[in-house]
This record gives structure tokens, sequence and C-alpha cells, in this order.
């Protein structure tokens, strides 16, 4: 199947998969951190998430792994490619830091929101989240406009998501953020 989208691929866009960089250790570097950041999450209890009122358009659960897990597999390509495309690693510094963030701020989102069960809180923390996304992508274009392409999807999901988050504490504003 792979072999059948990368011939596909080729023959649309010639000279393009010989074009971009050979995958190496880095590659399997980068989808270690973007998955491992994700693990220091604690496993959190769904039944809380279940017990709150949401908006109709909410998606089925079974969707937000489906959506994060190809995400995430982008954002390591993507960071893959941005150390890939210069021998001046001092000059990444600004690029990885800000895609750190992104990382750090999504998983502290889950926290505020997941596992401390703070919904008004989760407002901020989401914003920045949003922000430190669309910083990536801006760090990420002068290196590599395909890495910035690779993160642009998960500006759209976490749009998406912030919109439910802003949802869900409009829905839910008489309950206490200490319960549970």
């Amino acid at each position: 199947m792979v072999f059948c989208l990368a011939s596909t691929i080729e023959r649309a866009n010639p000279g393009l998969l010989g074009a971009l960089p050979q995958a190496d250790a880095g590659l399997l570097t980068a989808g270690a951190v973007v998955f491992g950041v994700q693990r220091l999450v604690p496993t959190m209890d769904p039944t809380w998430y279940r017990s709150l009122k949401k908006p109709e358009w909410t998606p089925p659960n079974w969707m937000f792994p489906a959506v994060w897990i190809p995400l995430k597999l982008a954002q390591s390509v993507a960071a893959w490619l941005v150390w890939k495309s210069t021998a001046d690693k001092q000059e990444l510094a600004l690029p990885l830091t800000v895609f750190g963030a992104s990382l750090a701020l999504g998983n502290w989102w889950n926290v505020v929101f997941m596992g401390r069960h703070q919904l008004q809180p989760s407002l901020k923390w989401m914003g920045a989240f949003w922000l430190s996304i669309a910083g990536t992508i801006a760090a990420f274009h002068p290196f590599s406009p395909l890495a910035a392409a690779l993160v642009a999807p998960t500006q759209l999901w976490v749009t998406i998501a912030a919109k439910l988050n802003y949802d869900i504490v409009r829905l839910n504003k008489s309950r206490d953020s200490k319960q549970h």
C-alpha cells in the first residue's frame, strides 16, 4: 500500500520523493519525542469527560485518537524535515523551541482540562496551545515549507478543539471545577 502510494505521488510529481531526505535515525528520534511527550500526561478517567454537557456537534470519542495519531506522525516528519534542513543546528534553536513549547502546551491543556477538571482555566491554555502551533508553522516555514504544511492540519484540528473547549465551558458554567 505504501509503495503504491509512493509510486502514485512520484508519477504525479516527478522527482518529489527523490528530493526528500532519506529516512534515518533522526526520523525515529523525532517520532519518539513527539509520541513520548504525550506519554508524560497521566492517564485520565474518561467518565468525567462523558459526564460533561457537550454541544451537539461534538465529535465521537473514537475520533480523537483517530485524528491525533496521524497528526502526531505528521508533526514527527515535520520536526525531522526541519532538523535535516541545515547543517548549522544553532539556526534551529527557535523553531524547535517553539515546537517543543507547542507539545508542552498541548499536554498541559490535557492536564488542566482532563486531569484537574478545570474548565474555565483550560481556555487560556488552549489559546496558548493554538498560538504555539501557529508559531511553529511560522518558525518551520523558512527551513522547510513542507514541514510547515505538515503542521497546518494540527492547527485546524486544534481550532475545532478550541471551539469544543469553549462550548463545553459555556454549557457547564455551573459545574464546580474542583468536583471529582
